[in-house]
């Protein structure tokens, strides 16, 4: 029903986030420390990550009261005892065997070696813990290490920005199947949110190519680059027949609170850059933000806490998904400091060059 103006009423959200925590680990999982921690770093007591040559990537630590026994259980995951075993055999007792192998487990610390179901959203956890792990794995970016420590030319600076906007305008083309795939009325209210979210800030970034010196007719001609459309379809793939993939992979694309330092670091780097107007990158800036001061991470998150446990099966799909997602961003990152990153150059990648 309209007001006396004419005007629908604004009904705000119409759901509400999940308050379900992570369901627990079965006790007769077997699960193993992953490939990735440094056994010399066990006998410190530390969790040290990365490989057998060169610098760490990453020291966790382990802040609780029960750290002192929690030592005494690490060193035992070997992915041949059980939860149970483990409890049995350091006289722990279940509850606090599980709380560790829990809490390690979410940070990819811990990696099943048998063949049981996981609770949708502990496995969510696992995935974003695993996705950070294993572009780490690959190597640090040679683009993002670019911008944060330059030179960046004005053409790099307006590449980036472009493909940006690339992904922001076909953002609409992947939401929209995933709103049609999903299986309750719920979860299509909520990716629903996200496209009207989303949907039109490609025109708001727009805005800011234009103040870059770019014109329609560069826009028109303009092509995303080959890693860039590779990522795009793979959403898009997803999104109509993997609901839950999908979501893993905007779980892992999109921002959320905790990022923002990181996101307003990066874009007061880009601007000592110098090399364009605030009227050109301030959209892309805000953009960014606002995904995180919005908690754009929900959006992934709740397809999870709304589904049941995950066969083992299931378990891998998500998970190749999600690193071919991961692959193919790094991929672009490549592509674009390989094209781009030349101060001569075309000003923008067309297929048809």
């Amino acid at each position: 029903m309209s007001d006396s103006n004419g005007h629908l009423p604004i009904i705000g959200r119409a759901w509400h986030p999940s308050t379900r925590e992570p369901g627990p680990l079965h006790p007769a999982m077997r699960l193993s420390l992953a490939s990735w921690v440094r056994p010399d770093g066990l006998a410190r007591r530390e969790l040290v990550l990365g490989g057998a040559q060169g610098e760490p990537w990453e020291v966790m630590t382990i802040d609780s009261e029960s750290a002192e026994k929690a030592w005494r259980v690490i060193p035992l995951f070997d992915g041949q005892r059980t939860l149970s075993e483990l409890a049995r055999e350091t006289k722990l007792g279940l509850e606090l065997v599980s709380s560790v192998a829990q809490d390690m487990y979410h940070r990819a610390v811990l990696v099943q070696t048998s063949a049981f179901e996981v609770d949708a959203l502990a496995y969510y956890e696992h995935l974003r813990s695993l996705a950070g792990i294993a572009q780490q794995r690959w190597g640090p970016s040679a683009m993002l290490h670019r911008f944060w420590t330059g030179p960046v030319s004005r053409r790099l600076a307006v590449g980036y920005l472009l493909e940006n906007y690339h992904f922001a305008l076909a953002a609409s083309s992947h939401q929209s199947a995933a709103v049609a795939s999903q299986p309750t009325e719920r979860l299509k209210t909520i990716l629903s949110e996200h496209l009207s979210f989303e949907y039109w800030h490609h025109a708001w970034l727009k805005r800011g190519l234009l103040a870059a010196g770019l014109t329609e007719v560069d826009l028109e001609r303009a092509s995303p680059l080959i890693s860039m459309q590779a990522l795009i379809n793979h959403l898009r793939w997803l999104g109509m027949a993997d609901p839950l993939s999908y979501s893993a992979c905007i779980g892992v694309g999109e921002g959320d609170p905790t990022a923002l330092a990181t996101v307003g670091k990066f874009w007061e780097r880009f601007t000592e850059h110098g090399v364009l107007p605030v009227e050109a990158y301030g959209p892309f800036r805000d953009h960014d933000v606002g995904d995180c001061s919005d908690d754009h991470d929900q959006f992934g998150r709740e397809p999870f806490a709304d589904s049941g446990p995950l066969t083992a099966a299931d378990q891998a799909r998500i998970r190749r998904r999600l690193i071919t997602f991961c692959r193919l961003t790094m991929a672009y990152h490549r592509e674009l400091l390989d094209f781009y990153g030349p101060d001569e150059g075309p000003l923008v990648f067309s297929v048809e060059d």
